[in-house]
């Protein structure tokens, strides 16, 4: 069908390890640029009064007197400087590059060839029905003359 080698092919293993790899980076990316996450305030258990075990609290406690670890955390300035996210998307501009690249290398070819191919076999179908509509009705005109002056030369034929 087509006279070029066909190129290497990655195994589908490949692609999806690949594509994997990708995501991941991918979203380890989105979670660094949004921060964090804010969480969702515990929902309030309704507690009746009428039970007599129930402690009460009867101090306030500022947030002051919390240990450190009780307090709410600070948000953190980014980690990585612009130069550092600046690096990543080059990086993954080539790696799309690189994939775009292996899959036309890959796939381009055949296509290419598929489409000369049908191509071809439309002209040739074009060819031959021009040719039967145009040459022989032109053909057989010039056939039936030529035997019609080559019947006028020959004798008649005798009974």
């Amino acid at each position: 069908m087509s006279p070029w080698p066909l190129p290497p092919r990655l195994e589908p293993d490949d692609d999806l390890k690949a594509a994997d790899l990708l995501l991941g980076k991918a979203d380890a990316l989105l979670k660094r640029h949004r921060g964090p996450e804010p969480s969702l305030p515990e929902p309030v258990e309704e507690v009746s009064l009428e039970e007599e075990d129930l402690p009460v609290l009867t101090e306030v406690v500022t947030a002051g007197d919390l240990p450190t670890a009780l307090k709410a955390p600070q948000p953190s300035p980014p980690k990585r400087p612009a130069s550092a996210l600046a690096e990543q998307l080059i990086s993954l501009d080539t790696e799309v590059s690189r994939a775009v690249e292996a899959w036309f290398h890959a796939e381009l070819p055949e296509i290419v060839a598929r489409e000369l191919d049908k191509l071809g076999a439309s002209i040739r179908e074009q060819a031959l029905a021009h040719l039967r509509a145009t040459l022989l009705p032109a053909l057989s005109a010039h056939i039936s003359h030529h035997l019609e002056k080559n019947t006028d030369v020959l004798p008649p034929d005798e009974p």
